[in-house]
Order: C-alpha cells, then sequence, then structure tokens
C-alpha cells in the first residue's frame, strides 16, 4: 500500500483527522496567498504616493513659472510706457529746439539755459539706456531660465510617462494575481470536494467552511461571525451571513448559466433584512467550458466572485 493510500485510509477512519489536515492545508495556502497580496497592496501604495509627490512638485514648478511670465509682461508694459514718454519728451524737445533757433539771437542767455538742460537730458538720455540695457540682461537671463525650466519640465513629463508604464505593468501583474488565485482556489475546492467525500461532509458544507475560513482570513467576516445556511419563503439560501451581508449558492454541477440568476433571485428574496448590499459569491465544483464561460461573463456583469472546481 502506498503512502497516500495509507493517508486517505488514515483519514476516512479519522473525521477529526482530516478535518485538521483540511484546515492545515487551507491555512498554509491562504496565509501564501494573503501575504503575496499584502505585499502587492505595500507595493501599489507606495507607487500612489510617489505619484502623488511628482505632481505636487509639478503644479509647484508650473506655479512658479507662471509667476515669473507675470512679471515679465508686467516689465515689458512699464518698459513701452517708458518708450512713449520718452518719445512724448523728444517731440517736446524738437519743438524747444527750433523755438530756440528762432530765437536765438535775443535769447542768448536762455539759449545757455537751453544748453544746461540739453545737456541734463542727455544725462537722463544716457541713465536711461544703460537701464534699458541692464532691463535687456535680465530679459536674456530671465529668458535663459525659462529654456531651462523647460527642460526640467520636459524631464519631469518623461519620468511621469516612465511612472504611468510601470503603474501599468504593476496593474497587469496584479490582474494576473487575481488570476492566480482564482485557479489556485478553483484546484483547491476541487481537490477538497473529493476529500469531503472522505470526511464524511457534503460538498455544501465544505464550500460554506471554506467560504468562511478565505473571508476570516481576509478581514472581511469577523472571527465571531460565521456563514450559514438560510431558509426564506421555501427558498433555501447556501450561504447567507446578514452582517457583513453575505448571499452564495453552492452546485455540484452547473448545467446552464442558470445558476447566476437562482443567486440574484435569492439576493432579492433577503435584500429587504440586510442593511448594505451584500457580497455575492458563486461557488461550482463542475462546470461545461461553455457554461463555464457563460458563469464568468454574467458574474462579472452582476458584480459576483465566481469559483469554478473544474471545466470539463
Amino acid at each position: 500500500m502506498s503512502y497516500t493510500e495509507k493517508l486517505l485510509e488514515e483519514l476516512e477512519r479519522s473525521p477529526e483527522l482530516a478535518q485538521r489536515f483540511r484546515k492545515t492545508v487551507e491555512n498554509i495556502l491562504l496565509n501564501e496567498v494573503l501575504l503575496e497580496q499584502r505585499a502587492l497592496r505595500s507595493d501599489f501604495n507606495r507607487l500612489l504616493e510617489e505619484q502623488k509627490k511628482l505632481r505636487e512638485d509639478f503644479n509647484r514648478e508650473i506655479k512658479l513659472l507662471r509667476e515669473d511670465f507675470n512679471k515679465l509682461s508686467e516689465e515689458q508694459k512699464r518698459l513701452r510706457e517708458d518708450f512713449v514718454e520718452l518719445r512724448a519728451d523728444f517731440t517736446k524737445l524738437s519743438e524747444e529746439q527750433k523755438k530756440l533757433a528762432e530765437e536765438q539771437k535775443r535769447l542768448r542767455e536762455d539759449f545757455n539755459k537751453l544748453s544746461e538742460e540739453q545737456k541734463k537730458l542727455a544725462e537722463e538720455q544716457k541713465k536711461l539706456a544703460e537701464e534699458q540695457k541692464r532691463l535687456r540682461e535680465d530679459f536674456v537671463e530671465l529668458r535663459a531660465d525659462f529654456t531651462k525650466l523647460s527642460e526640467e519640465q520636459k524631464r519631469l513629463r518623461e519620468d511621469f510617462n516612465k511612472m504611468l508604464q510601470e503603474l501599468t505593468d504593476l496593474r497587469r501583474g496584479y490582474r494576473r494575481l487575481e488570476t492566480r488565485i482564482q485557479s489556485l482556489h478553483g484546484a483547491m475546492l476541487a481537490g477538497f470536494g473529493e476529500l469531503s467525500k472522505f470526511a464524511g461532509i457534503t460538498f455544501e458544507e465544505f464550500s460554506r467552511k471554506f467560504l468562511e475560513n478565505y473571508l476570516k482570513a481576509q478581514g472581511v467576516l469577523p472571527k465571531n461571525r460565521y456563514l450559514t445556511k438560510y431558509k426564506i419563503d421555501s427558498e433555501e439560501i447556501d450561504i447567507f451571513c446578514d452582517n457583513p451581508a453575505i448571499v452564495g449558492e453552492v452546485t455540484a454541477y452547473a448545467q446552464s448559466a442558470e445558476e447566476v440568476d437562482k443567486l440574484l433571485k435569492k439576493v432579492e428574496l433577503v435584500r429587504g433584512m440586510l442593511t448594505s448590499e451584500p457580497r455575492k459569491y458563486l461557488i461550482v465544483l463542475t462546470a461545461p467550458k461553455e457554461v463555464a464561460r457563460s458563469l464568468e461573463r454574467l458574474s462579472e456583469e452582476n458584480q459576483i466572485e465566481l469559483v469554478i472546481g473544474k471545466i470539463v
């Protein structure tokens, strides 16, 4: 007799041993899945924090750029106003020079005074030219700073695009992990469904206990709460809990996608006694391939968590 046969014989003789063996295997598998989910959630949260910091830095740089641009616009406006005033002064000076030329013979003293005024005006013009030169230099520096900021913004956009790609890859990995977990649940369900025959319990009882332990491990179901069978209006609900609200249907073989309709009907029967929208579970031990596809599509449309043990 092989070791496996001996083990099965021992489990068949001792239901209590079989129960402990099943719980041990369940806990090991569930703990591994939980650890992997927590690690993935931690990486995802850290990535969100980095994205938030990057957005804050980006907004701050944009704000500074906008302020610098507004200052430059105001300075250009003042320069234009000064230029208009200067043109007006030149016009007035031309008129005064014309009058001075006509009265030069009679107003020599006034001409000398006007020459002094012209000298002062020339000095002012020189100062204005120097100020204009400094303003031009400041404008060139501002243009250089603006160019640097544009380059930094370009690098920031490239880093942001890389981060988006990493986030996309992370989401794909999470979907692959969900697929692996779903497959693992199905394999466990099929294997333990066969094992339950030797343990002397029905597949419905086993599925209810299996889901109860899983939800407790996930923190969805408190330790002092349990999944039970519930009957209402001659309808039996295989898996039920009022708080948190949970409704489930268990079937050993799904002949059609009507199993989804059965579950939704039972949800409507108990909806009035629940304080929140219930989590919905459909557990199928065996289903034909086409039926399994229909069940997956309808479950996704109705927010039902589907577990199929074996597809034939």
